[in-house]
């Protein structure tokens, strides 16, 4: 079976965009990116540091560019992007036009209690309080679903439903 050649994952904070990506990645014997992480080795800072010192914008000029390297990477790759990396330029018509884009709709709940844990990583979660996490994080979504419903397929968020999906996409 040929896969795509690229594979991107997007969805909100706390999907399982990093960790079913490598758990894909693994699957298909291909590279595994996580677009945050790449944008912190090339910038040299973390992403809570990129946004406080130079803002949101500059970051997403930054989660543009390296989304575009990536894009041009002459290897076939699952690529993890930032929840709101769909949402920004054009990246979400690039992802598609590059590969196949599926979205990780994960539950509410799940994703509240996951970012929960990692607070203090998540830039644009770390400001929200914790007593309106849930409905801060509703309103992200409905904000975000648009850009997110472009993607090749919706998923719940599970490898084997992934590799489903994938098997009937002709590359």
């Amino acid at each position: 079976m040929k896969y795509p050649e690229k594979i991107f994952l997007v969805g909100m904070p706390g999907s399982g965009k990093s960790t079913l990506g490598k758990k894909l990645a693994e699957k298909l014997d291909r590279n595994f990116f996580d677009l945050d992480a790449e944008i912190e080795r090339m910038a040299g800072w973390v992403i809570p540091d990129i946004f406080a010192q130079v803002g949101e914008d500059y970051f997403r000029e930054l989660e543009n560019s390296v989304l575009l390297m990536l894009i041009r990477l002459n290897e076939p790759a699952v690529i993890a992007t930032g929840g709101g990396a769909p949402c920004h330029y054009d990246n979400m018509d690039q992802m598609n036009a590059a590969g196949t884009t599926i979205f990780l709709d994960t539950p509410l709940q799940v994703l509240v209690e996951r970012v929960k844990q990692e607070k203090s990583s998540r830039p644009l979660v770390n400001e929200m309080a914790d007593d309106s996490l849930t409905q801060d994080m509703e309103t992200l979504y409905k904000k975000r679903l648009p850009q997110y419903e472009e993607a090749s397929f919706t998923t719940n968020s599970t490898l084997e439903d992934v590799l489903l999906h994938l098997e009937t996409i002709k590359s």
